[in-house]
């Protein structure tokens, strides 16, 4: 996927000191025609792919899968009971009202862990697949790959694997509806990488992106805005962060892998779908994402999502990366204000040696009107690495 982040810099030298000034790029019409993109305004949007349908009945899915959390119910019972212990609920009688079965932990290295219970009759698992028994997860396993290893837990604890089951009719609410015996999912993380080209392109897209909706949920900036979210509640839940900044907070020991997303200015973008989301959507049974429909409607849903980066056009200009107490003046400036007239002498001279740095020098008249320029921050996405060690 690749998008543009547009910015507007000033007609004279970056507001940045030369050594660290971004390469500029501004496409033509031409160019637009060449790459599929429309012009609007000043800047090019870049439109997303549409999803490519392939293996596993379902697609080359655009994401991978994080969190899984998926049940399963077994009306013969008999099965062992996998617990760490139980609360229970009595009456005044004594007799028993209710129940509460607490997982077990199944622990990994690296500080990771699983959640599984079975109380003889229903399996629950719950957990960071991809996370699990590694170090990071900058990239993960697909829809498949995780429920192999969520089933070789279960056959750990001695329990059956989580299976489709059977199709059959049920009537809800007087509308005739279809649902599978078989295992169910109560949430589903789908989680995918972009590169931005540089740790100070991240910044600058993250700023954009907190001013974007996703559907109705306006951009909420988080943290020291390296993180946008979206949603939340029981539903949906949305969200795009700076990978290396994350990994550090996490205490990622890989500097390789730290020093890889900040190169390339990793974006991660994620949604958390839960239980009343996937039965919407058609993705809460084991059995549609067999017969391929869950996956669809997954890929569908993730990339109306994602489909915000595309949408990458921001009006501002380089000032954003000047010292907050230098930006007034320089606008002023370039605006053609003579700041002889507007500043003290003392302030004048502190802020004129302040700008020189950045390649603007207030003591020269400025006659020129404020020609913007485009800065083209191209989204791609990320590629795994050939040393990027993924099995656990």
């Amino acid at each position: 996927m690749t998008v543009s982040v547009h910015r507007l810099a000033p007609h004279l030298a970056a507001a940045r000191p030369a050594a660290n000034a971004p390469q500029a790029r501004a496409g033509t019409d031409a160019e637009a025609g060449l790459l599929g993109e429309t012009r609007r305004g000043e800047g090019l949007v870049t439109p997303l792919p549409s999803p490519t349908f392939g293996k596993n009945g379902g697609s080359e899915a655009p994401f991978f899968v994080d969190w899984l959390s998926i049940s399963q119910i077994h009306p013969e019972g008999g099965l062992p009971e996998v617990d760490s212990g139980c609360v229970l609920g009595v009456d005044e009688d004594g007799q028993l009202r209710w129940k509460t079965v607490a997982s077990v932990k199944h622990e990994g290295s690296f500080d990771t862990s699983l959640q599984v219970k079975c109380d003889g009759f229903r399996v629950t698992f719950s957990g960071n697949v991809s996370r699990f028994g590694r170090m990071e997860n900058v990239w993960g396993y697909d829809f498949w790959d995780c429920l192999r290893r969520v089933n070789a837990v279960l056959a750990h604890y001695g329990l059956p694997p989580f299976t489709a089951g059977v199709k059959r009719e049920q009537l809800s609410k007087g509308e005739l509806r279809y649902v599978w015996s078989g295992a169910r999912v109560s949430r589903i993380d789908m989680t995918a990488n972009y590169e931005a080209g540089s740790a100070d392109n991240a910044h600058a897209y993250l700023a954009w992106l907190g001013t974007q909706h996703v559907g109705r949920h306006e951009g909420r900036r988080l943290g020291q805005g390296e993180t946008v979210a979206w949603g939340g509640g029981k539903r949906q839940y949305w969200k795009a962060y700076i990978k290396h900044l994350e990994l550090q907070h996490h205490g990622c020991e890989d500097q390789r892998v730290i020093d890889h997303c900040a190169a390339r200015g990793m974006v991660r973008f994620e949604g958390t779908l839960r239980s009343d989301a996937l039965t919407r959507f058609g993705a809460a049974y084991l059995g549609d994402y067999e017969s391929g429909w869950a996956m669809g409607e997954l890929i569908r849903v993730f990339n109306e999502h994602a489909c915000v980066a595309a949408r990458a056009e921001r009006g501002t200009d380089d000032f954003d990366d000047l010292p907050t107490r230098l930006r007034g003046v320089a606008r002023d400036y370039l605006a053609g204000m003579d700041m002889r007239a507007r500043l003290s002498k003392s302030a004048f001279y502190r802020h004129r040696a302040a700008l020189l740095a950045y390649g603007i020098d207030i003591a020269v008249r400025n006659v020129l009107p404020f020609q913007p320029r485009v800065r083209v921050i191209e989204l791609t996405r990320a590629e795994v690495p050939s040393w990027y060690q993924l099995a656990a």
